[in-house]
Protein backbone atom coordinates (compact mmCIF):
# COMPACT_ATOMS: atom_id res chain seq x y z
CA UNK A 1 0.00 0.00 0.00
CA UNK A 2 2.80 2.40 0.84
CA UNK A 3 4.44 1.77 -2.58
CA UNK A 4 1.19 2.61 -4.29
CA UNK A 5 0.77 5.77 -2.22
CA UNK A 6 4.32 6.77 -2.94
CA UNK A 7 3.80 6.39 -6.69
CA UNK A 8 0.59 8.37 -6.50
CA UNK A 9 2.32 11.10 -4.55
CA UNK A 10 5.14 11.18 -7.08
CA UNK A 11 2.58 11.67 -9.80
CA UNK A 12 1.04 14.48 -7.80
CA UNK A 13 4.36 16.24 -7.67
CA UNK A 14 4.84 15.99 -11.42
CA UNK A 15 1.54 17.65 -12.18
CA UNK A 16 1.38 19.98 -9.16
CA UNK A 17 2.38 23.56 -9.41
CA UNK A 18 5.92 24.71 -8.88
CA UNK A 19 5.07 26.47 -5.62
CA UNK A 20 2.11 26.26 -3.88
CA UNK A 21 -8.53 36.25 -7.09
CA UNK A 22 -12.29 38.23 -9.18
CA UNK A 23 -12.94 41.72 -10.48
CA UNK A 24 -11.74 44.10 -13.13
CA UNK A 25 -10.59 46.68 -10.62
CA UNK A 26 -7.23 48.35 -10.95
CA UNK A 27 -4.27 47.48 -8.74
CA UNK A 28 -5.09 49.06 -5.37
CA UNK A 29 -3.10 51.80 -3.74
CA UNK A 30 -0.35 50.51 -1.51
CA UNK A 31 1.99 52.26 0.94
CA UNK A 32 4.76 54.29 -0.67
CA UNK A 33 7.35 52.87 1.69
CA UNK A 34 6.50 49.17 1.92
CA UNK A 35 9.78 48.39 3.62
CA UNK A 36 8.55 50.28 6.66
CA UNK A 37 5.03 48.83 6.76
CA UNK A 38 4.15 47.35 10.13
CA UNK A 39 2.79 43.82 10.50
CA UNK A 40 -0.92 43.56 11.21
CA UNK A 41 -2.08 43.45 14.80
CA UNK A 42 -1.85 40.04 16.40
CA UNK A 43 1.30 38.97 14.58
CA UNK A 44 3.47 37.58 17.33
CA UNK A 45 6.55 36.73 15.31
CA UNK A 46 8.05 39.77 13.62
CA UNK A 47 11.57 40.98 13.14
CA UNK A 48 11.39 43.85 15.61
CA UNK A 49 13.22 41.90 18.28
CA UNK A 50 11.35 43.76 21.01
CA UNK A 51 10.22 40.65 22.90
CA UNK A 52 12.67 38.09 24.20
CA UNK A 53 11.96 34.64 22.81
CA UNK A 54 11.13 32.09 25.51
CA UNK A 55 9.62 29.28 23.44
CA UNK A 56 10.96 25.84 22.45
CA UNK A 57 14.57 25.52 21.35
CA UNK A 58 16.71 22.86 19.74
CA UNK A 59 16.98 21.48 16.21
CA UNK A 60 14.51 20.48 13.48
CA UNK A 61 14.62 19.50 9.82
CA UNK A 62 12.44 21.03 7.11
CA UNK A 63 11.92 19.72 3.57
CA UNK A 64 10.28 21.19 0.48
CA UNK A 65 10.65 21.21 -3.29
CA UNK A 66 10.81 24.13 -5.70
CA UNK A 67 12.68 26.29 -8.15
CA UNK A 68 16.00 27.93 -7.32
CA UNK A 69 14.12 31.09 -6.32
CA UNK A 70 11.79 29.16 -4.01
CA UNK A 71 14.67 27.31 -2.39
CA UNK A 72 16.46 30.61 -1.82
CA UNK A 73 13.34 31.96 -0.09
CA UNK A 74 13.02 28.79 2.01
CA UNK A 75 16.58 29.27 3.20
CA UNK A 76 15.95 32.93 3.95
CA UNK A 77 12.85 32.04 5.96
CA UNK A 78 14.86 29.50 7.97
CA UNK A 79 17.51 32.14 8.71
CA UNK A 80 14.80 34.63 9.77
CA UNK A 81 13.25 32.05 12.09
CA UNK A 82 16.56 31.23 13.75
CA UNK A 83 17.36 34.93 14.14
CA UNK A 84 14.08 35.63 15.91
CA UNK A 85 14.13 32.35 17.87
CA UNK A 86 17.52 32.17 19.65
CA UNK A 87 18.68 28.69 20.51
CA UNK A 88 17.06 27.05 17.45
CA UNK A 89 18.46 25.40 14.34
CA UNK A 90 16.48 24.62 11.19
CA UNK A 91 18.16 22.26 8.75
CA UNK A 92 16.56 22.75 5.33
CA UNK A 93 16.72 20.25 2.49
CA UNK A 94 15.26 20.61 -1.02
CA UNK A 95 13.95 17.30 -2.37
CA UNK A 96 13.20 18.08 -6.01
CA UNK A 97 13.64 14.54 -7.27
CA UNK A 98 10.56 12.38 -6.60
CA UNK A 99 9.52 14.32 -3.51
CA UNK A 100 6.65 12.10 -2.37
CA UNK A 101 8.68 8.91 -2.55
CA UNK A 102 11.67 10.51 -0.81
CA UNK A 103 9.57 11.72 2.12
CA UNK A 104 7.64 8.44 2.31
CA UNK A 105 10.91 6.48 2.44
CA UNK A 106 12.08 8.54 5.41
CA UNK A 107 8.79 7.94 7.17
CA UNK A 108 9.16 4.20 6.70
CA UNK A 109 12.73 4.36 8.02
CA UNK A 110 11.60 6.27 11.12
CA UNK A 111 13.63 9.32 10.15
CA UNK A 112 11.08 11.65 8.65
CA UNK A 113 11.66 15.41 8.48
CA UNK A 114 10.10 17.44 11.29
CA UNK A 115 8.32 19.95 9.01
CA UNK A 116 7.04 18.95 5.59
CA UNK A 117 5.84 21.29 2.83
CA UNK A 118 3.08 20.05 0.55
CA UNK A 119 -0.21 20.51 -1.24
CA UNK A 120 -3.23 19.08 0.61
CA UNK A 121 -3.27 16.17 -1.88
CA UNK A 122 0.41 15.52 -1.17
CA UNK A 123 -0.23 15.31 2.56
CA UNK A 124 -3.51 13.37 2.42
CA UNK A 125 -2.30 9.79 2.77
CA UNK A 126 0.07 10.80 5.56
CA UNK A 127 -2.81 12.41 7.43
CA UNK A 128 -4.89 9.27 7.03
CA UNK A 129 -2.11 6.92 8.13
CA UNK A 130 -1.24 8.89 11.28
CA UNK A 131 2.14 9.91 9.92
CA UNK A 132 1.44 13.60 10.51
CA UNK A 133 0.72 15.27 13.84
CA UNK A 134 -2.53 17.17 14.44
CA UNK A 135 -1.67 20.84 14.92
CA UNK A 136 -5.09 22.30 15.69
CA UNK A 137 -3.55 23.88 18.79
CA UNK A 138 -1.73 26.35 16.52
CA UNK A 139 -5.07 27.57 15.19
CA UNK A 140 -6.45 27.70 18.73
CA UNK A 141 -3.53 29.57 20.29
CA UNK A 142 -3.13 32.18 17.55
CA UNK A 143 -6.49 33.87 17.19
CA UNK A 144 -5.28 36.17 14.41
CA UNK A 145 -5.25 33.17 12.06
CA UNK A 146 -9.06 33.38 12.10
CA UNK A 147 -9.20 37.09 11.34
CA UNK A 148 -10.47 37.20 7.76
CA UNK A 149 -9.30 40.78 7.52
CA UNK A 150 -5.75 39.41 7.74
CA UNK A 151 -5.96 35.89 6.27
CA UNK A 152 -7.89 34.13 3.52
CA UNK A 153 -9.48 31.85 6.10
CA UNK A 154 -11.84 30.26 3.56
CA UNK A 155 -8.91 28.14 2.33
CA UNK A 156 -8.12 26.25 5.53
CA UNK A 157 -10.54 23.37 4.98
CA UNK A 158 -8.28 21.14 2.89
CA UNK A 159 -5.95 20.74 5.89
CA UNK A 160 -8.80 19.50 8.09
CA UNK A 161 -9.04 15.73 8.49
CA UNK A 162 -11.16 13.86 11.02
CA UNK A 163 -11.79 17.06 12.95
CA UNK A 164 -8.14 18.11 13.22
CA UNK A 165 -5.93 20.53 11.29
CA UNK A 166 -2.73 19.01 9.93
CA UNK A 167 -0.96 21.94 8.27
CA UNK A 168 -0.61 25.70 8.30
CA UNK A 169 -1.07 27.56 4.98
CA UNK A 170 1.58 29.48 3.08
CA UNK A 171 -0.24 30.60 -0.05
CA UNK A 172 -2.60 29.81 -2.89
CA UNK A 173 -2.89 30.12 -6.65
CA UNK A 174 -6.23 30.62 -8.37
CA UNK A 175 -6.75 29.96 -12.07
CA UNK A 176 -7.20 33.02 -14.28
CA UNK A 177 -7.55 33.88 -17.96
CA UNK A 178 -4.40 35.19 -19.63
CA UNK A 179 -4.99 37.09 -22.85
CA UNK A 180 -2.94 38.62 -25.65
CA UNK A 181 -3.94 42.30 -25.75
CA UNK A 182 -2.31 42.90 -29.13
CA UNK A 183 -4.43 40.20 -30.77
CA UNK A 184 -7.64 41.58 -29.32
CA UNK A 185 -6.70 45.14 -30.28
CA UNK A 186 -5.97 44.14 -33.87
CA UNK A 187 -9.35 42.39 -34.10
CA UNK A 188 -11.19 45.31 -32.51
CA UNK A 189 -12.39 43.16 -29.61
CA UNK A 190 -12.96 44.25 -26.02
CA UNK A 191 -10.83 42.74 -23.29
CA UNK A 192 -12.50 40.05 -21.15
CA UNK A 193 -13.83 41.08 -17.76
CA UNK A 194 -15.56 39.52 -14.78
CA UNK A 195 -18.81 39.79 -16.76
CA UNK A 196 -17.58 37.80 -19.77
CA UNK A 197 -19.42 34.49 -20.32
CA UNK A 198 -18.04 31.24 -21.67
CA UNK A 199 -20.10 31.69 -24.83
CA UNK A 200 -18.64 35.17 -25.35
CA UNK A 201 -15.14 33.80 -24.79
CA UNK A 202 -15.82 31.16 -27.46
CA UNK A 203 -16.98 33.84 -29.91
CA UNK A 204 -13.84 35.91 -29.34
CA UNK A 205 -11.63 32.84 -29.61
CA UNK A 206 -13.26 31.88 -32.90
CA UNK A 207 -12.57 35.34 -34.36
CA UNK A 208 -8.95 35.14 -33.27
CA UNK A 209 -8.30 31.67 -34.71
CA UNK A 210 -6.44 31.74 -38.02
CA UNK A 211 -5.98 28.65 -40.22
CA UNK A 212 -4.91 28.32 -43.84
CA UNK A 213 -6.90 26.52 -46.50
CA UNK A 214 -5.42 23.19 -45.35
CA UNK A 215 -6.48 23.82 -41.77
CA UNK A 216 -2.96 24.50 -40.55
CA UNK A 217 -3.12 27.00 -37.67
CA UNK A 218 -1.21 30.23 -37.41
CA UNK A 219 -2.93 31.33 -34.24
CA UNK A 220 -5.60 29.67 -32.13
CA UNK A 221 -8.10 31.35 -29.87
CA UNK A 222 -7.87 29.18 -26.78
CA UNK A 223 -4.92 27.13 -25.53
CA UNK A 224 -7.12 24.19 -24.53
CA UNK A 225 -10.74 23.30 -23.94
CA UNK A 226 -10.42 19.71 -22.74
CA UNK A 227 -8.04 20.57 -19.90
CA UNK A 228 -10.37 23.19 -18.48
CA UNK A 229 -13.42 21.10 -17.63
CA UNK A 230 -13.14 21.78 -13.90
CA UNK A 231 -12.76 25.52 -14.50
CA UNK A 232 -15.96 25.62 -16.54
CA UNK A 233 -17.86 23.31 -14.19
CA UNK A 234 -17.06 25.35 -11.07
CA UNK A 235 -17.86 28.67 -12.70
CA UNK A 236 -21.26 27.39 -13.82
CA UNK A 237 -22.08 26.47 -10.24
CA UNK A 238 -21.55 22.75 -10.79
CA UNK A 239 -19.71 20.28 -8.58
CA UNK A 240 -17.69 17.16 -9.07
CA UNK A 241 -17.66 15.98 -5.46
CA UNK A 242 -20.14 16.88 -2.74
CA UNK A 243 -17.20 18.34 -0.78
CA UNK A 244 -13.77 18.67 -2.39
CA UNK A 245 -12.12 18.62 1.05
CA UNK A 246 -14.10 15.75 2.56
CA UNK A 247 -15.80 13.86 -0.28
CA UNK A 248 -18.45 11.23 0.32
CA UNK A 249 -20.20 11.28 -3.04
CA UNK A 250 -19.62 12.09 -6.71
CA UNK A 251 -22.21 14.65 -7.84
CA UNK A 252 -21.00 15.35 -11.37
CA UNK A 253 -24.16 14.37 -13.24
CA UNK A 254 -26.08 17.63 -13.45
CA UNK A 255 -27.32 20.34 -15.84
CA UNK A 256 -24.13 22.29 -15.12
CA UNK A 257 -21.95 19.32 -16.07
CA UNK A 258 -23.88 18.83 -19.31
CA UNK A 259 -23.38 22.51 -20.17
CA UNK A 260 -19.68 22.09 -19.44
CA UNK A 261 -19.28 19.08 -21.72
CA UNK A 262 -21.28 20.70 -24.50
CA UNK A 263 -19.11 23.82 -24.30
CA UNK A 264 -15.94 21.69 -24.56
CA UNK A 265 -17.33 19.76 -27.52
CA UNK A 266 -18.33 22.93 -29.33
CA UNK A 267 -14.99 24.66 -28.69
CA UNK A 268 -13.14 21.61 -29.98
CA UNK A 269 -15.36 21.06 -33.06
CA UNK A 270 -15.07 24.73 -34.09
CA UNK A 271 -11.29 24.48 -34.04
CA UNK A 272 -10.77 27.32 -31.56
CA UNK A 273 -8.84 25.01 -29.24
CA UNK A 274 -5.91 22.94 -30.53
CA UNK A 275 -6.23 19.36 -31.71
CA UNK A 276 -3.49 16.76 -31.48
CA UNK A 277 -2.40 17.57 -35.04
CA UNK A 278 -2.06 21.28 -34.24
CA UNK A 279 0.82 20.50 -31.94
CA UNK A 280 2.94 19.86 -35.02
CA UNK A 281 2.68 23.51 -36.00
CA UNK A 282 2.23 25.34 -32.72
CA UNK A 283 5.11 24.87 -30.30
CA UNK A 284 5.55 28.32 -28.75
CA UNK A 285 2.29 28.39 -26.77
CA UNK A 286 0.89 31.58 -25.27
CA UNK A 287 4.36 33.00 -24.63
CA UNK A 288 5.14 32.49 -28.31
CA UNK A 289 2.16 34.57 -29.37
CA UNK A 290 0.27 31.57 -30.78
CA UNK A 291 -2.78 31.62 -28.48
CA UNK A 292 -5.10 34.52 -27.77
CA UNK A 293 -6.36 33.08 -24.47
CA UNK A 294 -4.67 30.80 -21.97
CA UNK A 295 -6.08 29.47 -18.69
CA UNK A 296 -3.61 28.72 -15.94
CA UNK A 297 -2.67 29.40 -12.35
CA UNK A 298 -1.41 32.83 -11.39
CA UNK A 299 2.00 31.29 -10.73
CA UNK A 300 2.58 31.49 -14.51
CA UNK A 301 2.72 35.28 -14.20
CA UNK A 302 6.36 34.96 -13.15
CA UNK A 303 7.34 32.99 -16.23
CA UNK A 304 5.25 35.13 -18.62
CA UNK A 305 6.65 38.40 -17.25
CA UNK A 306 9.62 37.89 -19.59
CA UNK A 307 7.44 38.31 -22.72
CA UNK A 308 8.64 41.24 -24.84
CA UNK A 309 6.98 40.61 -28.21
CA UNK A 310 3.42 41.53 -27.22
CA UNK A 311 1.40 42.95 -24.35
CA UNK A 312 -0.82 40.77 -22.20
CA UNK A 313 -2.99 40.89 -19.12
CA UNK A 314 -5.17 38.66 -16.95
CA UNK A 315 -8.90 38.50 -16.29
CA UNK A 316 -11.07 36.30 -14.10
CA UNK A 317 -12.28 33.06 -15.64
CA UNK A 318 -15.72 33.63 -17.18
CA UNK A 319 -18.57 33.59 -14.67
CA UNK A 320 -16.19 32.87 -11.79
CA UNK A 321 -16.87 35.74 -9.40
CA UNK A 322 -20.41 35.11 -8.23
CA UNK A 323 -19.96 33.01 -5.10
CA UNK A 324 -17.40 30.96 -3.20
CA UNK A 325 -16.51 27.85 -5.14
CA UNK A 326 -16.64 29.45 -8.60
CA UNK A 327 -12.91 29.26 -9.27
CA UNK A 328 -10.37 26.48 -8.60
CA UNK A 329 -7.38 27.06 -6.35
CA UNK A 330 -4.19 25.12 -5.70
CA UNK A 331 -2.44 25.78 -2.42
CA UNK A 332 0.16 24.46 -0.03
CA UNK A 333 1.30 24.56 3.57
CA UNK A 334 3.45 23.09 6.33
CA UNK A 335 2.77 19.88 8.24
CA UNK A 336 4.53 18.38 11.26
CA UNK A 337 5.66 14.77 11.34
CA UNK A 338 4.27 12.47 14.03
CA UNK A 339 7.85 11.15 14.33
CA UNK A 340 9.28 14.55 15.28
CA UNK A 341 11.47 14.47 18.39
CA UNK A 342 10.98 18.21 18.82
CA UNK A 343 7.29 18.69 17.95
CA UNK A 344 6.85 21.98 19.80
CA UNK A 345 9.68 23.62 17.87
CA UNK A 346 8.37 22.11 14.62
CA UNK A 347 4.94 23.61 15.33
CA UNK A 348 6.54 26.95 16.18
CA UNK A 349 8.20 26.93 12.76
CA UNK A 350 4.97 25.90 10.99
CA UNK A 351 3.25 28.86 12.65
CA UNK A 352 6.12 31.23 11.86
CA UNK A 353 5.61 30.54 8.15
CA UNK A 354 2.15 32.15 8.40
CA UNK A 355 3.49 35.40 9.92
CA UNK A 356 4.05 38.71 8.17
CA UNK A 357 7.84 38.30 8.09
CA UNK A 358 7.84 34.80 6.61
CA UNK A 359 4.96 35.47 4.22
CA UNK A 360 6.80 38.49 2.85
CA UNK A 361 9.89 36.37 2.27
CA UNK A 362 7.97 33.61 0.51
CA UNK A 363 6.11 36.13 -1.67
CA UNK A 364 9.36 37.17 -3.33
CA UNK A 365 9.18 34.38 -5.88
CA UNK A 366 5.82 35.56 -7.22
CA UNK A 367 4.79 31.91 -7.47
CA UNK A 368 2.33 32.00 -4.59
CA UNK A 369 -0.33 34.40 -3.44
CA UNK A 370 0.30 34.80 0.30
CA UNK A 371 -2.71 33.99 2.46
CA UNK A 372 -1.84 37.06 4.53
CA UNK A 373 -3.76 39.80 2.74
CA UNK A 374 -1.55 42.60 4.03
CA UNK A 375 1.43 40.92 2.38
CA UNK A 376 -0.40 39.83 -0.78
CA UNK A 377 -1.43 43.42 -1.54
CA UNK A 378 2.01 44.98 -1.02
CA UNK A 379 3.29 47.04 -3.91
CA UNK A 380 6.46 44.94 -4.01
CA UNK A 381 4.37 41.79 -4.49
CA UNK A 382 1.96 43.08 -7.12
CA UNK A 383 4.01 45.54 -9.16
CA UNK A 384 6.69 43.18 -10.40
CA UNK A 385 8.62 43.95 -13.62
CA UNK A 386 6.67 42.68 -16.62
CA UNK A 387 3.61 41.87 -14.52
CA UNK A 388 0.03 42.35 -15.78
CA UNK A 389 -2.04 45.48 -15.22
CA UNK A 390 -4.64 43.55 -13.23
CA UNK A 391 -2.16 41.60 -11.12
CA UNK A 392 -4.29 42.22 -8.03
CA UNK A 393 -6.78 39.65 -9.37
CA UNK A 394 -4.56 36.97 -7.84
CA UNK A 395 -5.76 38.26 -4.47
CA UNK A 396 -9.27 39.34 -5.43
CA UNK A 397 -10.21 35.89 -6.76
CA UNK A 398 -9.38 34.05 -3.52
CA UNK A 399 -12.78 34.64 -1.86
CA UNK A 400 -14.41 32.75 -4.76
CA UNK A 401 -12.06 29.76 -4.61
CA UNK A 402 -12.41 26.10 -3.77
CA UNK A 403 -9.87 23.28 -3.78
CA UNK A 404 -9.17 22.08 -7.32
CA UNK A 405 -7.95 18.67 -6.13
CA UNK A 406 -10.39 16.37 -4.38
CA UNK A 407 -9.11 15.11 -1.05
CA UNK A 408 -9.34 11.42 -1.86
CA UNK A 409 -6.61 9.02 -2.90
CA UNK A 410 -8.46 8.09 -6.09
CA UNK A 411 -8.57 11.70 -7.32
CA UNK A 412 -6.08 11.20 -10.15
CA UNK A 413 -7.82 8.01 -11.25
CA UNK A 414 -11.09 9.92 -11.42
CA UNK A 415 -9.60 12.75 -13.47
CA UNK A 416 -8.22 10.14 -15.88
CA UNK A 417 -11.77 8.79 -16.27
CA UNK A 418 -13.05 12.28 -17.07
CA UNK A 419 -10.32 12.87 -19.63
CA UNK A 420 -11.02 9.53 -21.30
CA UNK A 421 -14.70 10.25 -21.84
CA UNK A 422 -14.10 13.85 -22.88
CA UNK A 423 -11.80 12.67 -25.67
CA UNK A 424 -14.34 10.04 -26.73
CA UNK A 425 -16.98 12.78 -26.82
CA UNK A 426 -14.79 15.01 -29.00
CA UNK A 427 -14.13 12.10 -31.36
CA UNK A 428 -17.89 11.66 -31.70
CA UNK A 429 -18.02 8.13 -30.29
CA UNK A 430 -20.14 9.16 -27.32
CA UNK A 431 -22.64 11.96 -26.67
CA UNK A 432 -22.16 14.57 -23.94
CA UNK A 433 -25.11 13.03 -22.05
CA UNK A 434 -23.62 9.54 -22.19
CA UNK A 435 -20.16 10.86 -21.28
CA UNK A 436 -21.60 12.61 -18.24
CA UNK A 437 -23.39 9.49 -17.05
CA UNK A 438 -20.33 7.27 -17.60
CA UNK A 439 -18.11 9.70 -15.68
CA UNK A 440 -20.58 9.79 -12.79
CA UNK A 441 -20.90 6.00 -12.63
CA UNK A 442 -17.20 5.10 -12.88
CA UNK A 443 -15.98 7.84 -10.55
CA UNK A 444 -18.58 6.97 -7.93
CA UNK A 445 -17.38 3.36 -8.07
CA UNK A 446 -13.79 4.51 -7.47
CA UNK A 447 -14.81 6.64 -4.51
CA UNK A 448 -17.02 3.90 -3.06
CA UNK A 449 -14.11 1.47 -3.23
CA UNK A 450 -11.85 3.91 -1.38
CA UNK A 451 -14.43 4.69 1.29
CA UNK A 452 -15.35 1.05 1.75
CA UNK A 453 -18.91 1.50 0.50
CA UNK A 454 -18.81 -1.59 -1.72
Amino acid sequence: MKRILALLLAAVMLVGMAACSNSESETPDTPDDTAQQEPAAGDENNSSGEDEYTGPTGEITFVAWGSDAEIECDLEACEAFMASHPGTTVNFEALNDDYGTAVETRFIGGQSPDVIYGHPQTLLSWMQEGMLMPISDIYEEHEELWDDEIYSTNLYGAYLYDGEYYATPVGACTTVLFYNKDMLDAAGLDYPTAETTWEELSEMAEKLTVRDTDGVPTTIGLSTATGNWLNVLFSKGGKFLDDMNNPTEVVFESPEALETLEWIKQASSEGIAPSADDGTYLTGGFAGGEYAFYMSGVYDIVWLSAIEDFTWDIAPLPESMHQEGDTPVLYAGYAVSAQSENPELAKEFAYFMTTYEAQRIMAKTGLITPLRKDVAMLDEVLNIPGGPEHHSLRVETLPYAQNQQGQCLCWWEMTAVVDNYIYQMIDGTITPEDAMHAIQTECQALLDAELGNQ
